[in-house]
């Protein structure tokens, strides 16, 4: 399919695309996302997702280093548009010649449940998107099969999430869950060990066996674990500080912990 070209920021394509980065209630009740930049656009192809609609800068489409063309569906809906209104719709300073609206129904629990791996991470009302996406990179290097996100958390598929998790937020389950006392019910049911961090615990990290079903909670920024999750922690561990340091952030705890699991499992 032919490129159409677009040279106008008021095309109703725009507009949706414009919605669909800003808004967060548009995203979860269309059930689509707005994807920038070609490794973003890729990632997402790469992992099955399909593009209701995909936007090129003049330059980028006919570049024979284009890779994003080479993948696409036939039936792709395709459009060229002009620097000034990708200006207009980039989140980033330098627009980076691609962007794209895609179709991403989000899986129900149960079924994600059912199909995840032994290794799970719930967040608690993590809000930087920065430490949000760094997470979820990190889940993704190091084997998570899903990443639970509590109500309060950052939209994990706001586009400063999507950046930071550098497309690897399209290889792992990512699932909001309204009841986390629930889910960690439900995961104690079927096995898995619940393992949270704390400051003040006297078992550091290494010293829990991380071997077997597990689902690990990562606590707010600022207020760590909420207490009812935190009581339902069948251990509670720790990472020591030196120093005037009174905590590490949200990314670094977790990656820390996940890569621990990495250790012993493959010991």
């Amino acid at each position: 399919m032919e490129p159409v070209l677009i040279d106008s920021s008021h095309n109703p394509l725009i507009k949706e695309y414009t919605r669909l980065k800003r808004s967060r209630r548009q995203r979860e009740k269309s059930g689509k996302i707005a994807v920038e930049g070609p490794n973003l656009v890729k990632e997402a192809l790469n992992a099955g997702l399909k593009p209701e609609a995909v936007f090129f800068s003049h330059d980028y489409f006919k570049s024979k280093s284009n890779p994003v063309t080479k993948i696409l569906p036939d039936a792709t809906r395709k459009y060229l548009i002009s620097s000034e209104v990708f200006s207009k719709i980039a989140q980033t300073e330098k627009p980076q010649a691609v962007a794209a609206i895609f179709n991403f129904q989000r899986s129900g629990q149960k079924k994600i449940f059912k199909d995840s791996t032994n290794l799970a991470i719930i967040l608690d009302r993590i809000q930087d998107p920065g430490n949000m996406g760094t997470i979820i990179r990190t889940a993704a290097a190091s084997g998570v099969g899903i990443v639970y996100y509590t109500t309060g958390s950052t939209d994990p598929f706001s586009p400063k999430v999507l950046r930071a998790t550098a497309g690897s937020v399209f290889h792992v389950a990512i699932e909001q869950i309204p009841d986390p006392c629930c889910l960690i019910k439900d995961l104690k049911a079927g096995g898995f060990k619940i393992i949270a961090t704390a400051a003040e615990a006297k078992y550091y990290y290494w010293q829990a066996d991380l071997n077997n079903s597990l689902a690990i909670i990562i606590g707010n920024e600022a207020g760590g674990i909420a207490e009812n999750l935190l009581a339902q922690a069948d251990l509670v561990v720790s990472i020591p500080l030196q120093g005037q340091v009174e905590s590490l952030n949200a990314a670094v705890s977790s990656a820390v912990i996940l890569y621990e699991v990495v250790r012993q499992r493959n010991q």
